[in-house]
């Protein structure tokens, strides 16, 4: 089977899976996908010609990882004639408390994988439907089934109503507007939502420009905060929040959050601004200083997260290199320290000097040269455990904040640790997540890119939703697999637009007011933007790299 551009979806994959792989074949083939698979009629008479073959002619080709087929010399063949050829590939990881390493690591590096693991007939086709999500970003209009899907789609909505560019997802049925509210807007859960309760109904997801008071009511009574009968009289403005600080006195107790927070701008002293670095825009009129290409002595393979010391030293976590790395951020030939770590992604430092770093499956605290004071955390889905944690902030009271990626959710712990509370799980709607990437905070503004809902969520420090920025798209103000985000004191928000290979900002309004990309500047040559972070004179550092291109850091100062 083949669309009318002769290319199909190869799946690559390790005998002993292929049962689980057969099923997939088929679902793929029912929503009128092409797809090649060697059992089902992809191997010929020649062996390595019918594998050529099914590379050649793939659009995208989905490997369905497990160490069987990292140490399959024909898989490794396979993968790295489509990686030569730069067709596209989606990871799938089919085996838990395992992540792929020497060939397959580095080139799986950095792009985005959907979750087959422990699939059974409950959820397998969930995770098919994730899949197709995933083909569709990849290949766009290169499948005659998806342009269908979108002229039909138009037929049933007005444009007024849908986005084009917006991918179908799964909604809830129609439920009354009671059990709807309590199904699918509910912001806190530490269970994800069973498959039994998902209608297959290709439908939009909404996008509300802000929350309804309802929701966070419904939240807090969850966590037994507040009494149901309380009434409450507070509204809420609906321009985006001018958010105020909230005491310390809630930050130090939880339970005397109030019912809602007081947004409005009156009840901020206009003498008192907002505290934080600006962004300072004009240093973008200047060239960049790259760290990392051909002709430089530092090297790195995968960087992720970054962050500047206020003694101006870069720490940089180097993901493939599995060490962090120390540059000063005044000219420099070769790094002052670099310490080895478990796959480091995110990193952070405190007010109090102190660098955060997300591991393998923990949160390390450690000092100004990478020694080791405190670990955090190991696998898991309980309050203070963490599946693939990737970015971490702090707040002006030392608090952490972690991306606790796989469980679809934000942790918060108090400066030594210990676990305050969490929100988010997975979904689409707002205060839900799919894959939170990276985070950033600023006064009481906490944002949160979402990678696979294509948005940056701002929450308020008790994980409260405000507003979002973005929906699916490369045009201005879209976005397609966000990662690094910065809020600054203005809270104006700067984006890693990764699959657009730009950056964005949006001023405090969510309005685009500026874009960094290669047409704005050919030096802006971006391959795969990752990690961000402000300096202290309102400067913007990058990281940026593609698994066969460059590998970089951009220095904005």
């Amino acid at each position: 089977m083949s669309s009318e551009h002769g290319l199909h979806v190869m799946l690559s994959y390790h005998w002993d899976n292929k049962e689980l792989v057969s099923k997939i074949y088929k679902v793929l083939r029912s929503r009128n996908l092409p797809v090649w698979m060697d059992i089902h009629g992809g191997i010929g008479f020649n062996l390595f010609q019918s594998m050529a073959d099914g590379v050649e002619n793939a659009a995208v080709v989905c490997c369905f990882m497990t160490p069987k087929y990292q140490n399959s010399r024909n898989c490794e063949k396979e993968l790295l004639y489509a990686e030569r050829r730069r067709v596209s590939i989606i990871p799938c990881r089919l085996t838990r408390d395992w992540e792929p390493s020497t060939w397959l690591g580095l080139i799986t590096a950095g792009l985005v994988w959907v979750d087959f693991r422990e699939a059974i007939d409950m959820n397998i086709d969930l995770k098919i439907d994730r899949l197709i999500d995933q083909i569709r970003i990849v290949t766009g209009k290169k499948f005659n089934c998806f342009l269908q899907e979108t002229s039909n789609t138009f037929e049933n909505y007005s444009s007024n109503a849908l986005n084009n560019l917006y991918p179908m997802l799964p909604q809830t049925a129609e439920k009354s507007d009671h059990a709807t509210l309590t199904d699918s807007t509910s912001i806190v859960s530490r269970q994800h939502r069973t498959v039994s309760n998902v209608n297959m109904k290709p439908t939009p997801p909404p996008v509300p420009p802000r929350p309804n008071k309802n929701l966070i009511r419904e939240r807090l009574v969850d966590l037994e905060l507040i009494d149901d009968k309380k009434e409450n009289n507070l509204p809420l403005s609906s321009r985006k929040p001018d958010i105020c600080e909230i005491p310390a006195q809630h930050q130090a107790d939880t339970c005397s959050i109030p019912d809602i927070l007081p947004l409005s701008p009156s009840k901020i002293n206009n003498e008192k601004k907002r505290t934080g670095i600006a962004i300072d825009y004009s240093k973008f009129d200047r060239s960049p200083r790259i760290i990392g290409d051909d002709n430089d002595e530092i090297s790195f393979c995968c960087p992720s997260g970054v962050a500047i010391s206020k003694t101006g030293l870069i720490y940089i976590a180097d993901q493939q290199n599995q060490c962090v790395k120390v540059i000063p951020l005044l000219r420099s030939d070769k790094p002052i320290l670099s310490r080895p770590f478990n796959r480091p992604k995110g990193v952070h430092i405190d007010e109090h000097g102190r660098i955060l770093l997300t591991e393998q499956n923990r949160l390390v605290i450690l000092d100004h040269e990478l020694n080791l004071l405190k670990s955090i955390g190991n696998h898991g889905s309980k309050p203070g455990e963490f599946n693939v944690p990737w970015g971490v902030a702090t707040d002006w009271s030392s608090n952490i904040y972690v991306c606790d990626q796989m469980n679809n959710r934000i942790q918060k712990f108090d400066t030594d640790g210990q676990f305050l509370l969490e929100w988010g799980y997975e979904g689409e709607h707002v205060g839900q997540f799919y894959y939170p990437h990276f985070i950033s905070i600023s006064g009481n503004r906490v944002a949160v890119s979402d990678q696979l809902n294509h948005r940056v969520q701002v929450f308020d420090c008790f994980g409260n939703y405000h507003y979002k920025l973005g929906e699916p798209g490369s045009e201005p103000g879209q976005l397609s697999c966000p990662f690094g985000v910065c809020i600054d004191g203005n809270g104006h928000i700067a984006v890693s637009d990764h699959d657009n290979n730009r950056i964005q900002f949006f001023d405090e309004n969510g309005d685009v007011k500026c874009i960094l990309d290669k047409e704005a500047n050919p030096l802006f040559n971006f391959q795969g933007v990752h990690g961000l972070a402000l300096t202290y004179d309102g400067g913007l550092l990058i990281t940026d790299y593609k698994r066969s291109g460059k590998h970089r850091l951009f220095i904005f100062a």
